[in-house]
């Protein structure tokens, strides 16, 4: 039988109790050290989700292209015959089904969801619209200013205000069959943590489960935009030898309360980058490409907006 899902574990049990009064729904970590040294850059970004929070939360439907290309992704999933053909194979591959259970406890299977980075959680709100009561899900994300927009639209759901690289180790194995990322993980800081939560990824996705990931491209667009931030990252580059550090942009923004200046980091990955970080994880890239403003799927990263991936954790079977 499969085991139980990490809901109920003790780990889980013992998170649950560190909450803070001002939202019962967002559990709040301890405070320690990063053990990849970025904490001041995770402080900055913090800051700045926190301050804009409500401004996020009423104005980022404009970005509504990156949820819709990862639900039409997994709208087949919600579907009784694709749960039918998945069950047969997995029962096949991976273990003996008791002859004797109940065949409407896999056909009413809730689909098991863990999102990083959910910010003020319009994609939860977009599944909950469009596949209510059809899964589990769990939210993390650094700003707990965001996660109580995202509690209040969903007073059913749980929220987990974390940095990802020291929560992920606390999830149980083979927990989640899709993993989704919306505009996230391009803020994580160095190439170290990236490819160690991608093997966690690969760890905690149960056999035929999706990564599920888009970032922000580095578009004709941005670069106007934000040409200055785009010089200095390709000048820093040059000075240090690393033709990758000018993928690395810290984006400037001044808080007009305190008159303090922040800078938010991001890592702009090309196809390759995201390609090569899927086989160092074992999992299988199904879909890499970039899409436009309009969810056009495109190679041409200059016409983009951000980048789609779609890995999956395919068994191997001899």
């Amino acid at each position: 039988m499969k085991k139980e899902s990490w809901f109920s574990s003790k780990k889980v049990s013992e998170l649950k109790n560190r909450r803070k009064k001002k939202s019962e729904k967002v559990i709040q970590p301890k405070k320690n050290n990063d053990f990849f040294g970025n904490q001041e850059i995770k402080q900055d970004l913090q800051s700045f989700y926190n301050t804009e929070a409500k401004k996020y939360a009423e104005t980022r439907k404009k970005f509504w292209h990156e949820e819709k290309v990862i639900l039409d992704a997994i709208t087949p999933l919600f579907s009784q015959s694709f749960w039918t053909e998945w069950n047969e194979v997995k029962n096949l591959r991976w273990y003996t089904q008791d002859s004797s259970a109940d065949a409407s406890e896999w056909q009413n299977k809730k689909i098991r969801i863990l999102e990083f980075g959910c910010g003020s959680g319009r994609f939860a709100t977009l599944l909950n619209q469009k596949f209510p009561d059809k899964f589990d899900y769990v939210w993390i994300d650094l700003s707990d200013e965001l996660l109580s927009y995202a509690s209040t639209a969903n007073p059913n759901l749980t929220f987990f205000q974390w940095d990802i690289t020291k929560l992920i180790k606390k999830f149980e194995q083979e927990s989640f069959d899709l993993i989704v990322w919306t505009s996230s993980f391009q803020h994580i800081p160095t190439a170290k943590e990236r490819s160690f939560l991608m093997k966690n990824f690969y760890r905690l996705l149960d056999y035929d489960g999706m990564l599920l990931m888009t970032n922000r491209s580095l578009s004709k667009w941005f670069i106007k935009k934000y040409r200055k931030a785009v010089f200095k990252a390709r000048f820093m580059s040059l000075i240090q030898f690393d033709r990758s550090k000018s993928r690395d942009i810290m984006v400037p923004w001044t808080d007009t309360k305190t008159w303090k200046v922040y800078e938010r980091f991001y890592h702009f990955f090309s196809l390759k980058e995201l390609q090569s970080l899927s086989d160092f994880a074992w999992l299988s890239a199904k879909l890499n490409v970039f899409i436009d403003q309009d969810a056009n799927f495109t190679y041409n990263e200059r016409i983009s907006r951000s980048s789609f991936l779609v890995a999956t954790k395919t068994p191997i079977i001899n």
